[in-house]
């Protein structure tokens, strides 16, 4: 068992690689516009001293992010699936926002259990948005990804009838690709062995006016 994750939705590369039995690394590059120029070869290097056959599965954040980061990052997972005959899985940015911090805040902890409301800054002064609850297994959408105006979330906020731990993702997202990896794992193991082919690009906003 071996799985590998990649996250390109924001400047910054990340990468994640598990055998799920001990072994668990990741690391983020600064790479900003030359990524498509690196990715290739940062992935080649990651996954050593593991080859390409060595993979069971592949993750990637599907965004929203970068229109251009987020597209390089599917086409690659896509071509790397299909061409390995592996499963892909196309786990949403924000879904890896809520994830780390139902971990980094422990949030599973707390009586009662609030749902993660994520938020991240989009285009034209807009933000992208989705509501998520947790039970320590799986990672539910309330509220699914949406692109919103900041009045009306905090609305959707102020009148949301559960407790709520709000989180704003900053631009430093690609660090949740461990989270990226550890949902995908989940489906994994719940049965799901999704084709290349279903996982496409989540924008949620054309990148031109």
């Amino acid at each position: 068992m071996l799985g590998l994750a990649l996250h390109t939705s924001s400047p910054q590369l990340g990468l994640a690689l598990s055998d799920f039995a001990g072994e668990t690394r990741f690391q983020t590059w600064d790479f900003g516009r030359d990524l498509s120029a690196h990715l290739h070869p940062t992935l080649g290097d990651f996954i050593c001293p593991y080859t390409w056959a060595d993979l069971s599965f592949l993750a990637v954040a599907r965004g929203p992010g970068g229109f251009t980061g987020t597209r390089i990052g599917v086409v690659t997972a896509r071509t790397l699936a299909q061409q390995l005959q592996v499963p892909l899985f196309g786990i949403s940015t924000l879904a890896a926002v809520a994830q780390a911090a139902v971990i980094h805040h422990d949030l599973l902890a707390r009586q009662p259990v609030p749902d993660i409301a994520v938020d991240m800054r989009a285009q034209r002064n807009m933000r992208f948005t989705a509501i998520y609850t947790s039970n320590g297994n799986t990672l539910v959408p309330c509220q699914t990804e949406q692109v919103v105006s900041p009045e009306s979330w905090e609305k959707t906020l102020n009148e949301y009838e559960s407790p709520v731990f709000p989180v704003t993702a900053g631009d430093d997202i690609a660090c949740t690709v461990p989270q990226v990896l550890e949902l995908a794992h989940r489906q994994w193991q719940a049965g799901q062995r999704p084709s290349w082919f279903e996982v496409v690009p989540y924008y949620g906003q054309h990148p031109v006016d």
